[in-house]
């Protein structure tokens, strides 16, 4: 999905901007181009972004890969 209209960037956009160490806003702004013209996208690209770090971090910390464990109970 687009995220900022006017210079096309999408989540994906954003998401790989996270992984090569963006960690706020204004690094999208530099790097793609987000916020540069109306801002309307502000919001969403920090919403985004936050996800993506959110995501990055869990994934290092072996959280996003691994299922969760069911405890087994005796009766």
């Amino acid at each position: 999905m687009y995220v900022c209209v006017c210079n096309a960037v999408t989540e994906s956009d954003i998401h790989h901007a996270a992984a090569q160490g963006a960690r706020r806003v204004r690094d999208l702004r530099v790097h793609l181009g987000v916020t540069a013209d109306c801002s309307r996208c502000a919001g969403a690209a920090k919403c985004c972004l936050d996800r993506a770090v959110a995501s990055a971090s869990m994934s290092a910390h072996g959280l996003a890969s691994s299922p969760p464990r069911l405890l087994e109970t005796t009766a």
